[in-house]
């Protein structure tokens, strides 16, 4: 039988720390020492925390998708290709359902697509000018059951 806390560790932590800040405002027979605003807020932190390394988790596989298209002939295609999964597999792992509708993926988007801009002179910064804007994904289609690397990197030409 799962929990709240394994099943959406985010929504489990918001609702954690309410429930300790109510506790703070409505019990007098508290200890002193403790410090409920603090304690509510490491508590939030755990649920922030993974949202954060899932959001860092698919602004790099879109860094190495943008790769992809940028440097099609590198010998490194084969290495990007694994590190999207192994990016795409870390996200789902830490994924929980009330992240999805605080993932900004343009946001991701934009900053994945300013790295490769920075990363890239000449043909290749070409290539990374010529790419959307406008993120061409949607948060279900980064966190599918199974990713198409192929199929995702397509859609960037």
């Amino acid at each position: 039988m799962s929990s709240l806390y394994d099943d959406d560790i985010l929504l489990w932590s918001e609702q954690q720390a309410a429930a300790i800040r109510r506790l703070g405002r409505n019990a007098r027979e508290l200890p002193n020492e403790l410090d409920i605003e603090n304690l509510a807020e490491e508590i939030e932190s755990v649920g922030r925390s993974e949202l954060v390394s899932v959001e860092s988790d698919l602004e790099r596989m879109l860094v190495h998708l943008i790769r992809l298209v940028v440097e099609p002939d590198s010998t490194s295609v084969r290495h990007w290709r694994s590190e999207i999964a192994a990016f795409h597999a870390s996200a789902r792992r830490r994924y929980s359902p009330s992240m999805r509708q605080r993932i900004d993926v343009n946001a991701l988007w934009r900053s994945a697509r300013e790295q490769s801009l920075l990363a890239y002179e000449g043909k290749e910064h070409e290539r990374v000018v010529g790419v959307s804007i406008k993120a061409p994904f949607v948060v279900d289609e980064l966190l599918a059951e199974k990713i198409d690397v192929v199929g995702l990197a397509s859609r960037l030409h």
